[in-house]
């Protein structure tokens, strides 16, 4: 029985068949990649995922016309799909990797029902979650979104300690991109998607400060956030 010990493994693993997939998306394909990673301790980076998603579901997840190359611009849009706002499968960070949600695994587990657990140069893989007993408390807690842990994460960051130390005029985009976990090439819809997420947590745990520190942030850089983009729309 063969398994991915790191994410250059992550080559020999065989594709499933097209017709096995019917009746699932392709953020539910993105939810089983990532519980395969979680089972085999591989990070659940961007990247990991894209070469899973390729080599798992070719007929997805690859350019047209060059199966062996992922297609991670396919793999980012999934990923958006299951995002809290949306899916409600997971939650996601550029820098941390991609984290489901109970949902989120209740439906990659659906998959991996469906599909079976992955083969790796057509030897079965062994998955460590089943069913029955997913993970041991103390690590589903580490691994399945929380909203309070996420705020908590994001108190840690420069951009609330400037806020907290009356120093919010210093900060710069920089400071609002590693916040958001984001890039500055991130469409600017995707941006205010994501700061209207943190503040919806904030409010759903009854964190004034948090939210009151989100909205200053807008004021803040709101010519940044409101600039022209190649996706329409406000968020």
């Amino acid at each position: 029985m063969e398994q991915p010990k790191t994410a250059r493994d992550l080559l020999r693993v065989d594709s499933k068949a097209p017709e096995v997939c019917k009746g699932f998306s392709e953020k539910h394909m993105t939810a089983y990649s990532v519980l395969m990673l979680e089972s085999w301790s591989i990070p659940t980076l961007y990247e990991n995922i894209a070469v899973l998603n390729g080599r798992l579901f070719p007929h997805k997840f690859t350019l047209p016309g060059f199966a062996e190359f992922p297609d991670s611009e396919k793999t980012n849009r999934s990923i958006l799909q299951m995002r809290p706002k949306y899916g409600n499968f997971a939650v996601s960070d550029r820098r941390k990797g991609v984290f489901l949600t109970e949902k989120g695994r209740r439906e990659a587990h659906r998959v991996l029902d469906a599909v079976g657990p992955p083969t790796c140069n057509g030897n079965a893989s062994a998955v460590r979650i089943t069913k029955s007993d997913w993970l041991a408390e103390d690590e589903r807690a580490g691994r399945t979104y929380s909203g309070g842990r996420d705020i908590a994460e994001h108190r840690q960051n420069l951009l609330f300690m400037r806020y907290s130390e009356n120093r919010l005029d210093e900060a710069e985009v920089v400071h609002l991109l590693g916040f958001l976990g984001l890039y500055d090439h991130t469409p600017p819809i995707e941006l205010r998607r994501e700061v209207k997420r943190l503040r919806e947590v904030a409010l759903d745990l009854g964190d004034k400060e948090f939210v009151h520190f989100i909205d200053e942030i807008k004021l803040r850089f709101q010519a940044y956030l409101d600039r022209a983009g190649s996706t329409k729309g406000k968020g």
